[in-house]
């Protein structure tokens, strides 16, 4: 009894290595995957309350060959948008040296993912992500 259960186990466990080498495999091939996406800028926690606006400051390359853009995830709780600063006094001269000013206002209760990406004037996709931010709306 005991000499067949051994073979029993021996056998069992030599079926199935290659399904757990597939299932190791698979989990490393997603960790892999998950940390690549998430490595591609730095991601932030923020917190805001409903109604409240905070500002953040994006550094640009200052040769205008980028357009930075801020998007949410989830418009219903988070919404981006860029700073609105009156135009200079020479509109024909444009220097973009300072960093870009985005406003995240907390509309609703929730959690949302706000990434901030870089890419070149009129290039269609969503660019390089620069940062993220996992924004926290609360209740005041």
């Amino acid at each position: 009894m005991t000499l067949s259960l051994v073979f029993f186990v021996r056998t069992w466990l030599r079926r199935a290595t290659p399904f757990v080498w597939l299932i190791c495999l698979t989990a490393t091939f997603f960790a892999c995957s998950k940390s690549s996406q998430s490595g591609a800028g730095s991601q932030k926690k923020l917190r805001v309350s409903v109604g409240e606006i905070k500002e953040i400051s994006v550094p640009s390359r200052g040769d205008n060959s980028l357009e930075l853009i801020g998007t949410s995830d989830n418009q219903e709780v988070v919404e981006v948008s860029r700073q609105q600063l009156a135009p200079a006094v020479d509109t024909l001269k444009r220097t973009g040296a300072g960093p870009t000013v985005f406003q995240i206002k907390g509309v609703t209760v929730g959690t949302a993912n706000v990434t901030f990406s870089a890419k070149p004037m009129n290039a269609a996709g969503s660019g390089q992500p620069l940062r993220t931010y996992v924004v926290q709306v609360v209740a005041k």
